[in-house]
């Protein structure tokens, strides 16, 4: 099957590898439709620690069903389906807590096992689901909106609330759709690029400002005691750490851009303290596929038009430079025939 491998940080080919072998549980997907992550991007660099190396990446992924397994029961072949990378392994202490995310043995599609990026990869029958009419595109990016759902869960959006968004891509418009339909009366959203800046407008924001013309000025022009909710969905450290100043006394910083692993930022512990502020981070997923299919195909969330590019597979590297380098791309996206 062809697929795309990373070999070792920075150093990927594109080559026919064996199709994956079948356990009695598994169901074995032929991809359509892959998306790339800024965790990709991450495992490209060499800079995710979960990586395995040779890996295929890819956990953003849908397609049909070609086999099952022999205890599989409830899955058919056929079956237009996308699946939940992260397999937890159900028995430790946060399993056991339900917070699956946390688990102590986590395992994931495209990053501890072969992924997405390839023409099939198998999966456990207990992470595919079904994707009705959606088509292969849009489910390609439900896992991405499935993160955003868990982060709605975690910072648990009142009706009327005020929200300042830093970063206008895919997770930023994914974020924008989901905390508008949650009850959030004023969305404000924060990026360089006035593509990406339009793009929010049509989906939904209130208002939209070039962060080269942001200031603490200007946001109290659109929110005069600071925002209920400020959210960074770039994981830059710089603008995590300013902007905490836009909060409201009382309110919540959402940390959910993907920041490198050593990096620091300086906050007034005074400061948290005095103004009664709220420091919430949320990690990936936790069994919110089915909230992330319903808000979909309730007409809540549009997937389609944050999908800026589809390449097939053999243009690997060059998606890969679209993905990290473009300032104005949204998903990017391997399209399998």
């Amino acid at each position: 099957m062809l697929s795309a491998s990373i070999v070792s940080p920075l150093n990927a080919k594109v080559h026919d590898l064996p199709r994956p072998n079948l356990g009695a549980n598994d169901v074995l997907i032929e991809v359509k439709n892959a998306g790339i992550c800024g965790t990709d991007l991450h495992i490209w660099h060499g800079s995710y620690a979960l990586a395995q190396y040779p890996l295929v990446p890819g956990h953003e992924f849908s397609g049909v069903v070609g086999q099952i397994g022999e205890k599989v029961t409830t899955t058919k072949v056929g079956e237009r389906v996308t699946a939940d990378p992260n397999l937890p392994c159900n028995h430790c202490y946060f399993c056991q807590k339900r917070q699956f995310n946390q688990c102590l043995n986590l395992k994931a599609v495209g990053v501890t096992r072969d992924g997405g990026f390839a023409q099939y990869v198998v999966v456990p029958e207990s992470a595919v689901f079904p994707i009705g009419k959606l088509s292969f595109a849009a489910a390609a990016m439900l896992e991405p909106l499935a993160c955003v759902v868990w982060g709605l869960k975690q910072v648990q959006i009142q009706a009327g609330d005020s929200m300042l968004i830093f970063g206008a891509g895919p997770m930023g418009m994914l974020m924008l759709q989901a905390v508008k339909h949650a009850g959030a009366a004023q969305v404000v959203v924060i990026d360089r690029e006035e593509s990406r800046l339009k793009l929010a407008r049509d989906l939904g924001a209130n208002a939209t400002v070039n962060a080269n013309a942001f200031d603490l000025a200007s946001a109290h022009e659109l929110s005069p005691h600071g925002f209920d909710i400020v959210a960074d969905a770039t994981g830059i450290p710089k603008v995590i750490e300013g902007g905490f100043q836009y909060l409201r006394s009382g309110g919540k910083f959402w940390v959910f851009g993907v920041a490198p692993d050593k990096a620091l930022v300086a906050i007034s512990p005074y400061e948290v303290f005095r103004r009664d502020l709220k420091i919430i981070g949320s990690f990936a997923l936790n069994k919110t596929f089915h909230e992330s299919i319903a808000l979909v195909q309730g007409g809540a969330v549009k997937l389609e038009p944050l999908i800026s590019h589809q390449l097939p597979l053999e243009r690997f590297s060059e998606a890969m430079h679209f993905a990290e380098h473009d300032p104005e791309r949204m998903k990017v996206q391997f399209k399998l025939d």
